[in-house]
């Protein structure tokens, strides 16, 4: 029969190897999944071809507030928040609030909505709230008090990377390994005025006529200036948590800036089925079913059926854990990618 190209098949590989239809495998629907989740696991964590590196890109966006209708304040002066307005929230009891500390600055207004819905960066104090107030610096100017009617309740947040201060990641992202921070470019620049361009420009008849280690020895020696001078952005990650956080000055970027990550995914047998015909996954996720298999039969032992027959679960669970044993050292010596070093 042919080589498995989806999950189905890859079970009935499994249980012909271990002696299906001929023999009865004594292990349940549920624990089979289980065991080839368990195998596909292992083969993605520590497989070269479980993972792949791969590069994610996240663009910078403001958190926002939506807001009820603004109210108005003056027949005779527009009541709308602004661009450049500076809201604060407002102490309130109605709300639960009290202290009012909250304050950031508005970077862009929506109103195609219903309900006006104000963008700004990250608060200089506290936080917003559902249910609390904000006013404008604006209003408070041309009302003169916070009294009702100079305020609008907050409905919605929605939250930014400014907010946030950290990426989110799918499920299959298992490791992160650099940031690359494009308003961080001291060394390469941009366009005509890149150390890079000039370079180039002011070498090149050298360059095609001669070696270019002084072109590379240049570009590293500039690479090493820009991790002095402004530093590598440090990061921390969790595949558990699934997004990484960035120790950095977030109130910096630009709305609309990219950060891009430098990750390792998981190659999923969803999208790439050719996973299935995989020989170490096969023969790795047959050992775990047979381990399951003796582990079940073992309650069995000295159990005699007719015709003088006996169990022997416990020989079927001892050749499964050598099987397994001798295939994770396998893993190790001849499938894993090798340590890498650490300096420092």
């Amino acid at each position: 029969m042919a080589q498995p190209t989806n999950r189905s098949q890859f079970q009935e590989w499994c249980l012909r190897k271990l002696g299906k239809p001929v023999i009865e495998i004594n292990v349940d629907q549920g624990q089979i999944d289980d065991r080839i989740d368990e195998a596909l696991s292992y083969y993605q964590d520590y497989h070269f071809d479980g993972v792949e590196k791969s590069y994610v890109k996240y663009q910078v966006t403001n958190s926002s507030v939506t807001v009820a209708d603004s109210i108005e304040l003056d027949p005779d002066n527009d009541p709308h928040f602004k661009v450049g307005d500076a809201i604060k929230e407002v102490a309130d009891a109605d709300s639960g609030d009290t202290d009012g500390t909250a304050s950031a600055l508005i970077v862009a207004v929506d109103n195609t909505t219903g309900k006006k819905r104000l963008f700004f960066k990250k608060p200089t104090s506290g936080r917003f709230n559902v249910g609390n107030y904000v006013t404008s610096d604006t209003f408070m100017t041309k009302v003169g008090s916070t009294t009702t009617g100079s305020a609008t309740e907050i409905t919605a947040i929605h939250q930014g990377a400014y907010e946030l201060e950290y990426i989110p990641l799918n499920d299959g992202i298992i490791g992160v390994t650099n940031v690359f921070n494009p308003e961080s470019n001291v060394s390469l620049g941009s366009g005509i005025f890149s150390a890079k361009y000039q370079f180039v420009l002011h070498n090149l008849h050298d360059m095609l006529g001669g070696p270019l280690q002084n072109f590379y020895m240049s570009m590293a020696h500039l690479q090493l200036l820009e991790e002095m001078l402004v530093g590598a952005v440090p990061l921390r990650f969790n595949r558990h948590q699934n997004h990484v956080k960035l120790d950095m000055d977030w109130s910096s970027l630009s709305v609309g800036a990219y950060i891009v990550l430098e990750v390792y995914a998981i190659t999923d047998p969803a999208v790439y089925q050719d996973i299935w015909k995989d020989r170490f996954l096969q023969n790795y996720a047959t050992a775990k079913i047979k381990y399951q298999w003796g582990s079940n039969l073992t309650k069995f032992n000295g159990m005699t059926l007719p015709g003088n027959v006996q169990f022997n679960g416990e020989q079927i669970l001892n050749d499964a854990r050598e099987e397994i044993q001798r295939l994770e050292e396998e893993m190790v010596n001849s499938y894993s990618l090798p340590a890498s070093d650490m300096i420092g």
